[in-house]
């Protein structure tokens, strides 16, 4: 998508994202893995791809020290102004080149990258350089968290290569998500088209999406072993019919 940069999803989604995405995964359960492994007393926690703090706020409500990261100024500037937003130390930057700056910690108990923020970076050779910096900010013991969706098997039944889906309808506004799928680039190119009285909203996004086992080499290149696998934040069991994983790392040392 011509124009399309590491800052441009967030850019164009913070204003609706609350509405949108608050409800999106567990966030109880989400805060209370990330808090358990951060340890007793809890090392600092990085969240990639933060937006505007549906998890960083409630961590660092648990106590935790949450560095958030973001490539998009105007979803940090949501999180800062939430309630409890400015106990979260914000970060715009891409996540692929994950440089916090000075003052953040050397090393971090718990790296989290939530709900397919991995494939926000829209190539394999940036996921693999943020593998690899996370690697590099990671403590010893400590643990990298990747949820992600499990793509369906490519030219299967379920390989769907464009869709038009109505995300919401109401009496104003009519929401549609209209998305391509390309199999051989790993690629969902698509928009919410956002409809209302008044004019039309675009909102854009593109994902590089990859299994399981494509996470798991790319985090190997980086130094990191697979330490269990489920299909969410609760445990709940990982088998070849989940539609999403929750995946830990830990250095290989």
């Amino acid at each position: 998508m011509e124009g399309y940069g590491p800052g441009t999803y967030g850019d164009r989604l913070a204003d609706v994202y609350d509405g949108w995405y608050q409800d999106v995964t567990d966030v109880e359960a989400t805060v209370d893995r990330v808090a358990a492994l951060a340890g007793d007393p809890p090392g600092p926690v990085l969240e990639l791809g933060a937006g505007s703090g549906r998890l960083a706020v409630p961590l660092a409500a648990r106590g935790l020290e949450v560095w958030a990261l973001d490539a998009s100024a105007a979803m940090v500037e949501r999180l800062r102004a939430k309630p409890g937003g400015a106990a979260v130390h914000t970060v715009v930057g891409d996540m692929a080149a994950l440089d916090l700056g000075p003052g953040a910690p050397a090393a971090f108990a718990v790296v989290l990258c939530a709900y397919n923020t991995l494939f926000n970076l829209t190539d394999t050779e940036s996921q693999r350089r943020c593998l690899a910096r996370v690697a590099g900010v990671l403590a010893p013991g400590g643990r990298v968290l990747v949820e992600a969706f499990v793509p369906p098997p490519a030219g299967g039944p379920d390989a769907v290569t464009s869709a038009v889906e109505p995300r919401h309808i109401g009496l104003d506004e009519v929401v549609l998500t209209v998305s391509r799928i390309d199999p051989d680039a790993r690629t969902v190119t698509g928009q919410h088209v956002q409809i209302r009285e008044e004019g039309i909203r675009l909102r854009p996004f593109v994902l590089h999406y990859a299994g399981p086992e494509e996470i798991d080499a790319l985090a190997a290149e980086a130094g990191l072993v697979l330490v269990d696998r489920h299909a969410g934040w609760r445990g709940e069991p990982y088998s070849l019919s989940s539609e999403s994983h929750v995946s830990s790392y830990a250095r290989d040392e």
